[in-house]
């Protein structure tokens, strides 16, 4: 019995010495593939460098109404909308040992990395900020594609839950000078959208800041049905006739406003 005993023992160190092996040299890869589970495919990392303890990629908020689609035609570009600048971060090592994340990121735009804390099945980010000067949302899909929206985008949050059903905790997202290839209206205003979660769906509201494109709207979000919005735009009388073809193409005319729906 005692050489059996030797013999699993020695078995057991060899199986947990090559894990710490392959764990120590793990491909960046490795957090597009959690990033992707946690997301149900919505958020991605690309161009993944380094290791999953220290490493980098960029972000992409997939489209996945067209990512079937992409694959099949095996398209080696993810359809979406990527962010711009790379992703950073540090791992450490000692808390995987007892099932805890603890780590540093940072987005190029933040003004400071954030924190990421929790477990497999909760994972927290502290407070911050992100500030992108530029972005195409016409690559997030229908109906975006067809109205090509661009701006600047500058995004706000509290702490964050996430769990696998959805998340908790506020954000704002400030839209800055947004325009169209649909108008020559430039710029159609400054847009803020605030996002508040509670868990399994999410709170949406957009009211505009200023400009002569005047929206305002309502919705929801959950990790089945996606995004459904209510919302109503109206020009100001400066830019009525300018923008009358443009409120024709982005939804439903009733009298001088437009109904936008979102969803089902």
């Amino acid at each position: 019995m005692r050489p059996t005993r030797l013999w699993l023992a020695g078995a057991l160190a060899g199986v947990l010495a090559m894990a710490l092996v392959l764990l120590a040299f793990a491909p960046a890869s490795l957090a597009d593939v959690a990033l992707r589970a946690v997301s149900n495919d919505r958020v991605a990392l690309t161009e993944a460098d380094g290791s999953i303890w220290s490493g980098s990629g960029r972000l992409v908020f997939v489209d996945v109404a067209s990512l079937a689609a992409a694959e099949a035609a095996g398209s080696p570009v993810l359809p979406g909308v990527a962010i711009p600048g790379r992703l950073s971060w540090q791992l450490r090592r000692l808390p995987l040992l007892f099932g805890l994340i603890d780590a540093r990121a940072q987005l190029v735009g933040m003004s400071d990395a954030i924190r990421l804390s929790g477990h497999v099945g909760e994972l927290r980010a502290d407070a911050g900020r992100l500030a992108l000067p530029s972005v195409d949302l016409g690559r997030l899909g229908s109906p975006w594609n067809t109205i090509r929206p661009a701006g600047s985008l500058e995004l706000r949050w509290d702490g964050l839950v996430f769990r696998d059903n959805g998340f908790e905790g506020r954000a704002e997202i400030d839209l800055r000078g947004m325009a169209s290839a649909l108008t020559p209206v430039r710029p159609l205003g400054d847009y803020r959208i605030e996002v508040s979660g509670d868990g399994g769906r999410a709170a949406l509201a957009i009211q505009t800041l200023q400009g002569p494109l005047r929206l305002s709207g309502k919705g929801t979000w959950d990790a089945r049905a996606g995004v459904r919005f209510d919302a109503e735009a109206a020009a100001d009388e400066s830019e009525r006739q300018r923008l009358d073809a443009f409120l024709g193409m982005i939804g439903r005319r009733v009298g001088d406003r437009t109904i936008i729906k979102i969803g089902a």
